[in-house]
């Protein structure tokens, strides 16, 4: 398993160098070197949309940490890309499941869902492994 780069990214992190990358006992893709800031700028990405639920201007938290760290670590660039696909998918479901009553309905059932795999991507991220929402478009690449 390995992570694609693009040509303009190129890892600061030396620790990022072929072979330093293995599959955690969660068998997703994990890197060794991964600093305590790395994991917890992601962390803090997976989990502000829990807070913008509340505090509404939370919800551009992602946003802002992610083109903050996005040229200094590859990791998180990696999450802050999967977060805010997730968060452009999850809008537009809501949008999709409006328009239909049985959609309407079925709106908790994505919100728990939602919230489930914003913590399991926050712990994948405090592991130091790479997370993949499912059933989300990836708008950024």
């Amino acid at each position: 398993m390995s992570v694609a780069m693009s040509a303009h990214q190129t890892p600061v992190n030396p620790s990022y160098a072929a072979g330093s990358q293995k599959e955690g006992a969660s068998l997703r893709l994990k890197h060794d070197g991964v600093t305590d800031k790395e994991r917890n700028f992601s962390v803090f990405m997976h989990l502000a949309p829990i807070a913008g639920a509340a505090i509404w201007p939370f919800y551009f938290a992602p946003l802002v940490l992610w083109l903050i760290r996005k040229d200094h670590s590859v990791f998180n660039d990696d999450h802050g890309r999967e977060v805010m696909s997730f968060m452009v998918s999850f809008i537009l479901i809501h949008i999709i499941l409006i328009c239909t009553l049985v959609g309407a309905i079925l709106i908790p059932v994505v919100w728990i869902v939602a919230l489930v795999n914003i913590i399991r991507g926050a712990v994948a991220a405090g592991n130091g492994e790479y997370f993949r929402y499912p059933l989300t478009w990836r708008f950024f690449s």
